[in-house]
């Protein structure tokens, strides 16, 4: 008898899929845009498109906690994000320092002041809503973006190459169905178990089929029966085409998600440079459309990337911060709006900060400690940890608080045994009231 695992049953789907979808990672099946096929998309998707892999279980019940995870990709700024009102910040940043009379002033931001592009989140915080975890690292931190991701992605378990929620999912006594645990934007390594991947939804247009092509009549390829020359007892044949069909199926569960996010996020006019279709955004609006369609949705992560800024930085922070201010304060009203937002935990993470001085290109290179922000409304809020320029660890932010202390908390959110997963608890700073 042929055995098979999840993992490389899901990746043989991808052979199924010839005529379009290919395998782009051992444990994902990938579906192309439409313009992949030679035709063009009858309507501008602002979804992303999607890598998915998928089960056939029923949803979890509607009112489990949902933990969102937003990765600023690159190494965030925290200094410019967060600058501190005292200290050597702009004696070291001469040309990219934030005039202090741009800054927002906060009480919720200790001696520090608030990016302008931030400033949406001050009504949060105002509201009890927003803590901010400021000097979040790694000890020893390492200034590479890879091992720095692998770091954050494994709690720091670098002999073990599953994601910490993906430990968590291996947990669970039953399988989240298709969208219970979904990266957006490409990187689903957090979300990597032994059982599953996860759902990984890559890119910005296409979560379908081409246009010529409907959910029905790909089903339909799916559901045909074997030829018997091909071998129609085949475990692996079988396997592959269930993931087909399941993958069908994922398509048309989000069809109406995708269709209630081109109703709230409105069209980027021709030249516009705004953020109206930015990445956070469109991510958070397709985070809490999954959420409020009670699809079973237990965990998502929104991966953007940018945030690399060695060079002409102003500009280029402003927009991300102002898209993810946009991003997170629309999410929130959108729950808030039905009542939904009890249940659901938003943490912001980044894999380093940045260097203290600025560079000749008028940008910063990499650095270690960063800021984290930790919404919901069961949370401890206000400032915990400093950005502190007069203690630097070789020219860096030094690291005050261990990212752990912020997976502890969101696994306790989700109600997992923190120990059996990142291997001991963290709770140095009291983050869930």
């Amino acid at each position: 008898m042929i055995t098979i695992s999840r993992r490389r049953f899901l990746a043989l789907a991808g052979g199924v899929l010839a005529t379009g979808c290919t395998a782009a990672r051992e444990a994902d099946i990938v579906v192309p845009s439409p313009n992949d096929f030679g035709t063009s998309p009858t309507t501008t998707s602002t979804v992303p498109g999607v890598v998915t892999s998928v089960s056939s279980t029923e949803p979890a019940p509607f009112g489990n906690n949902v933990l969102v995870l937003v990765e600023l990709r690159g190494g965030n700024d925290a200094i410019n994000t967060l600058p501190p009102l005292t200290g050597a910040y702009r004696d070291l940043r001469p040309t990219i320092a934030l005039p202090e009379t741009d800054l927002v002033m906060s009480e919720h931001f200790g001696p520090h002041g608030l990016h302008p592009s931030l400033a949406p989140l001050v009504d949060l915080a105002d509201a009890g809503r927003l803590a901010t975890l400021a000097g979040i690292g790694f000890e020893d931190p390492d200034r590479s973006h890879f091992v720095s991701l692998d770091r954050w992605a494994r709690a720091d378990r670098m002999d073990d190459g599953l994601g910490w929620l993906g430990r968590w999912i291996d947990t669970l006594p039953d399988e989240l169905p298709s969208l219970g645990a979904t990266a957006l934007g490409g990187s689903g390594d957090v979300l990597l178990g032994a059982k599953a991947p996860g759902t990984v939804i890559d890119g910005v247009d296409a979560f379908a089929f081409p246009t010529l092509l409907s959910n029905g009549s790909m089903r339909a390829l799916g559901d045909s029966p074997a030829d018997s020359s091909h071998g129609s007892n085949d475990p692996m044949l079988a396997a592959a085409r269930r993931a087909f069909v399941d993958s069908v199926g994922a398509t048309e569960e989000f069809d109406p998600i995708a269709d209630a996010v081109r109703s709230r996020v409105p069209e980027r006019e021709p030249g516009d440079l705004g953020p109206a279709l930015g990445a956070f955004t469109t991510g958070l609006a397709v985070a809490a459309e999954m959420i409020l369609g009670d699809v079973g949705t237990r965990v998502v992560s929104i991966s953007v990337n940018g945030f690399d800024t060695h060079s002409d930085q102003l500009a280029q922070h402003a927009d991300l911060l102002s898209d993810l201010a946009r991003g997170l304060t629309q999410f929130w009203a959108t729950l808030d709006e039905v009542g939904a937002a009890d249940g659901v935990l938003v943490a912001t993470t980044s894999e380093f900060g940045r260097r203290v001085a600025e560079n000749a290109s008028n940008g910063c290179d990499h650095g270690a400690a960063g800021v984290s922000f930790v919404m919901g409304n069961s949370i401890v809020p206000g400032l915990s940890g400093a950005l502190d320029t007069a203690d630097l660890l070789d020219g860096d932010l030094r690291p005050l608080i261990d990212p752990r202390v912020l997976m502890t908390a969101c696994l306790d959110w989700l109600g997992a045994d923190v120990e059996q997963i990142i291997g001991q608890r963290h709770d140095d700073v009291p983050i869930i009231a």
